[in-house]
């Protein structure tokens, strides 16, 4: 029952149109009703006694079985096309000489055929079909009204004619609406696929320029970070190779001499530190970094991770305290975790002078853990707080001179959005200084 209900559906019939053509549906529509017309058409000319006229409706309905075969089933519609335009005309110029001539349905037949002519033949033949049509009915009108004896009326009486010229007019009237309905309809479809396609198109051009905006302002970006970072990079590579020519060339006072070696480890220290910096975020900006979540001991790692800051705020006079009275754990990748709070560690000490503090505190609530390292250093300007965390990279330095590009910020907060946390400024009002909080979420088991 599904197969036969397939059969008779529509797109079976008269083709799928993903498929097939609108000029392929149509002529296969035209077909279908040509047969039915031409099949009731044998039996009604049949019973009026036009028995040549029967004869030409009979081989009317083979030959539109064979246009229809030959355009449905074999897909050549264009030899189907032509045959139709060949045959249709000299056949109604037949049935015009056996059907009253002038006072049948026969121009009405002539106007059919026409339009079949127009909307499905190729644009480049239209000439020739129209012409043909226009040729056969003005040759036969012509010759009717030279030689009217040849053409006699054949109807038997006016019902038969009426009969004659509403089965005429049903299928003509049909015919157009079938045509119409088509091109309206397939008209209306392709208007709509162009409509969502020039959407798609748009979405696609602004996603374009949006993209293209991001790119031209990151390179932007990036070229001017290399740049500085080209310079800020050679300046102390400078500064190292002056005191180690002094270090060769000079005979210094052990007290000068443990001066200049001060300076120089601090100078390869910074140097060191901003290169490393450098390097992770290129790293993360080139090959992306991998992510891998796991249950993280706040108070265990901090510990343990925050060893070598202890040791730089010992040789600054710096007091780091580490305020971790619960057991916090957390979801994140413990390397890029370090790594985060060890550089918010880090600027705390830079930017605090000698004799200052730093604390590192947790917080907790039933979600998320709050790490908070805050310092009564020497703070940040409200008008440079909404660039703390873009790619400006502006040159900073410490209190004793400790210099950087401003990555360090940028790396934390890429770092912590990829662990799915967040990271923000608060200012410390009370000690003068900074804070910094980074919340992760906790560890569900």
């Amino acid at each position: 029952m599904a197969k036969l209900h397939s059969w008779l559906s529509a797109h079976y019939i008269i083709g799928d149109p993903e498929k097939h053509s609108l000029e392929e549906r149509i002529f296969n529509t035209f077909c279908i009703i040509a047969i039915v017309a031409f099949f009731f058409e044998i039996f009604f000319n049949y019973y009026m006694g036009l028995k040549a006229v029967a004869i030409i409706c009979f081989l009317g309905t083979i030959f539109s079985i064979g246009l229809y075969y030959l355009s449905r089933c074999r897909r050549n519609t264009k030899w189907a096309i032509r045959s139709l335009g060949i045959v249709a005309n000299f056949t109604f110029l037949f049935n015009y000489f056996f059907n009253s001539g002038i006072y049948g349905p026969n121009l009405v037949l002539f106007c059919l055929i026409l339009l079949i002519t127009i909307v499905v033949v190729p644009k480049k033949e239209l000439a020739v079909w129209i012409t043909l049509n226009m040729v056969t009915v003005l040759g036969v009108l012509v010759f009717e009204y030279l030689y009217p004896e040849f053409i006699p009326n054949t109807y038997r009486d006016d019902l038969t004619k009426a009969i004659d010229f509403g089965i005429t007019y049903m299928v003509v009237a049909l015919l157009i609406c079938l045509s119409i309905s088509f091109i309206r309809n397939n008209y209306d479809r392709e208007r709509n696929k162009v409509f969502l396609k020039n959407l798609e198109v748009q979405e696609q051009h602004i996603k374009i320029l949006e993209q293209n905006k991001s790119l031209e302002k990151l390179n932007l970006e990036k070229a001017k970070l290399f740049s500085i970072v080209a310079h800020d990079i050679r300046s102390p590579l400078s500064s190292i190779l002056g005191y180690l020519e002094i270090l060769v060339q000079t005979d210094m006072s052990k007290e000068e001499d443990e001066q200049v070696q001060s300076s120089l480890l601090q100078v390869t220290k910074d140097t060191l530190e901003m290169l490393t910096n450098v390097l992770m975020w290129s790293k993360s900006q080139l090959d992306g970094t991998r992510v891998d979540i796991v249950e993280v001991d706040v108070a265990d790692e901090l510990g343990k991770g925050l060893s070598l800051e202890r040791n730089i705020a010992n040789k600054k006079d710096i007091s780091l305290r580490m305020d971790i009275n619960q057991k916090a754990l957390i979801a994140a990748d413990l390397n890029m975790f370090l790594i985060v709070v060890r550089n918010l560690v880090n600027n705390a000490i830079k930017f605090t002078p000698e004799g200052g503090k730093v604390w590192v505190s947790v917080e907790q609530d039933a979600e998320n853990c709050l790490i908070k390292i805050k310092d009564n250093g020497l703070g940040i300007k409200e008008q440079n707080r909404d660039e703390l965390f873009k790619l400006k990279a502006l040159s900073t330095f410490g209190t004793n001179n400790e210099k950087g590009v401003g990555l360090g910020l940028l790396l934390c907060k890429e770092f912590t959005e990829l662990q799915g946390g967040k990271i923000w400024y608060e200012a410390n009002d009370e000690e003068g200084g900074s804070c910094f909080v980074v919340s992760f979420k906790l560890y569900a088991v």
